[in-house]
C-alpha cells in the first residue's frame, strides 16, 4: 500500500464522523430514529478501520514515522481548524462549514473521550473540556493506528 493511498484513507474517520452527524440530524428531526444506531456503531467501525490501516501499512514495510504521518495528517489539520474556529474566532466570525469540518475526524470517538474528560471537569461541557476531548479522540486514532502497525 503506497503512502499516497494511506493519505487518502486517512480521510475515512472524518467521513464516518460527517455521515453519522448527518444521519443523526436527519434521524432526530423525523420519524427515522433507527439511524440513531449509527451513533453507537461509529466508534467500533472507526477503531476497526484504524487497526486495519495500521496493519496494512506494517505489511507494506513502510517506516513507522512515515506511515504515522501519512495516516494522521488529516487529524492534525482538523485540530488546527478546530483551534482556529473555536478559540481564535468569536461566535459571529465562526463559519459553520469550517467548524463542522474541524470536528468530523474526532467525531467517532468524541463520545468516549468526553466520558474520560467529564469526571475531571465537574460535569461541564464547556469549551476547554471539549477541546481536550477532541485532542484526546485524535490521539486515540493515532494509538489505534499504531497498535495495528505493531
Amino acid at each position: 500500500m503506497s503512502l499516497r493511498l494511506v493519505s487518502l484513507l486517512a480521510l475515512v474517520p472524518g467521513l464516518i464522523g460527517y455521515l453519522v452527524n448527518g444521519l443523526l440530524s436527519w434521524a432526530l428531526s423525523g420519524p427515522a430514529r433507527i439511524f440513531a444506531a449509527a451513533f453507537y456503531l461509529q466508534a467500533p467501525l472507526t477503531a476497526v478501520f484504524c487497526l486495519w490501516l495500521g496493519h496494512r501499512c506494517a505489511r507494506s514495510r513502510h517506516a513507522f514515522p512515515a506511515a504515522l504521518a501519512a495516516s494522521q495528517w488529516a487529524n492534525a489539520l482538523s485540530f488546527l481548524l478546530y483551534l482556529w474556529q473555536f478559540h481564535l474566532c468569536d461566535d459571529a466570525g465562526r463559519s459553520f462549514f469550517w467548524a463542522l469540518l474541524a470536528q468530523c475526524p474526532a467525531g467517532p470517538l468524541l463520545f468516549w473521550a468526553m466520558r474520560i474528560v467529564m469526571p475531571f471537569s465537574g460535569g461541564t461541557r464547556a469549551q476547554p473540556e471539549t477541546t481536550i476531548a477532541t485532542a484526546l479522540s485524535l490521539v486515540f486514532l493515532a494509538i489505534l493506528f499504531s497498535l495495528g502497525f505493531w
